[in-house]
């Protein structure tokens, strides 16, 4: 028995032994091919472009299919003996439906929203000067009667439109203006987007109609895989994962929406100029949590203070107002608080994300470590669990040492005792 032992732990190590290594070999022949393995990448991305727009239009489309799907089903039902005939008809129309939308927002989006903003930008940029010389004329009124301070201020407002007009010719502009021109003048490119993109709609037709079909297989190779137990366990962080990602972006998306509008139609109440385009910065800003609302304030309130100073005040008045009732009254109803995490882990997935991937990162960091702090937390207690120790945080307060024999902590007597 004893040697038999002896040669179960030999070939153990020599299995791990061989696997280490060869894991290494991989590794460095990896680094030394690393841009022909990161072109093999590129090339499946490429390829697998269509299937990837499919699952992303899915994901878009299974709220507004969902929706429609209920109420259609409901109405046509009792006209139907033949209830999955019915059903069948229910799912048809309700997809149709889901990608008229979805294409009715893509048009608005790229051919009536963004020539209207590339207008904006060139109005803003063409009245920039006239603007300054008007705020220049204002502080020297303000400021006669101490020239040293009017001299720093207008310094600094001289520079300030310098780096401004340059940002703004040289950095949005040009932005706009490749994107206006691949909408109608690359041919090449806008023929591959749309190919792939009625590819991945086609894809994503027969993921939102055959989701449950496509979720029962998957759940049956996972407990084929894995067994019961850990098959329950990656389901059930699935289910929560799912439930934070997609509870999080669809109710931020509403909610900005309904933030970019609200500002929008305030603008236009009270007669301020290009309020299209602040109001578009300040509904996609919203969706950054924490930080959102002050990044979309900055640039908005820097074009009215070109245009008007008292129509800064006002509209800096308008984002207070929104974001209060955004803040306090919409947002808890619809937006999923249940991520799990402090405020500090907030703040944290936010720079970290941020740093990592740019803008999109600040808007996914927030649900993905909620997701990422839940595996971690989720098998540490499972750890601690198998060990036979506490599983929760406040258990481990005021501890002085844990019992080895029953495993229990015992706690640091108070100096009153």
């Amino acid at each position: 028995m004893k040697k038999r032992e002896i040669d179960n732990k030999y070939i153990y190590w020599g299995v791990t032994a061989i696997a280490v290594i060869a894991a290494a070999i991989l590794i460095y022949f990896a680094f030394l091919r690393f841009d022909k393995i990161l072109h093999v990448i590129h090339q499946a991305f490429v390829i697998l472009r269509p299937l990837i727009y499919g699952i992303i239009i899915a994901f878009l489309l299974t709220q507004s299919y969902n929706y429609f799907e209920r109420r259609i089903y409901k109405l046509i039902s009792k006209k139907f003996e033949d209830k999955s005939k019915a059903r069948k008809i229910s799912k048809i129309s309700s997809v149709t439906i889901s990608i008229l939308i979805l294409l009715l927002i893509l048009f608005l989006i790229f051919y009536v929203l963004i020539p209207k903003l590339m207008i904006n930008i060139l109005a803003i940029i063409e009245a920039l000067p006239s603007s300054i010389d008007k705020i220049e004329i204002w502080l020297k009124d303000l400021l006669k009667s101490n020239s040293t301070i009017e001299k720093f201020v207008l310094d600094a407002i001289n520079n300030s439109s310098n780096t401004i007009l340059k940002w703004m010719t040289t950095g949005v502009l040009p932005k706009f203006e490749n994107i206006f021109s691949g909408l109608t003048s690359g041919l090449n490119g806008m023929y591959i987007f749309l190919k792939d993109f009625l590819i991945g709609i086609v894809f994503s037709i027969y993921i939102v109609i055959n989701k449950k079909s496509f979720l029962n297989k998957t759940k049956k190779v996972i407990y084929a895989a894995l067994g019961p137990k850990k098959g329950n366990d990656l389901l059930d962080n699935g289910r929560y994962s799912y439930k934070v990602l997609n509870g999080f972006i669809k109710g931020k998306l509403v909610t900005s929406l309904g933030i970019g509008v609200a500002c929008y139609i305030l603008m236009i109440i009270f007669g301020m100029p290009y309020a299209l385009i602040i109001s578009l910065l300040v509904g996609i800003t919203n969706i950054i949590p924490f930080f959102g609302p002050f990044i979309g304030w900055i640039p908005g309130v820097v074009i009215m203070l070109i245009n008007d100073p008292m129509q800064a005040l006002y509209f800096t008045i308008i984002v207070i107002v929104l974001q209060q009732i955004e803040g306090n009254i919409v947002a808890p109803k619809i937006v999923s608080n249940e991520t799990g995490i402090s405020s500090f882990g907030v703040l944290f997935s936010i720079v970290l994300f941020g740093e990592l991937f740019g803008f999109i990162g600040m808007i996914v960091g927030v649900p993905i470590f909620a997701i990422i702090y839940h595996f971690v937390s989720f098998n540490l207690k499972k750890y601690l669990k198998k060990k036979n120790l506490p599983t929760e945080s406040e258990d481990y307060d005021n501890i002085s040492y844990i019992d080895v024999e029953t495993g229990k902590a015992v706690k640091t007597k108070s100096s009153n005792d």
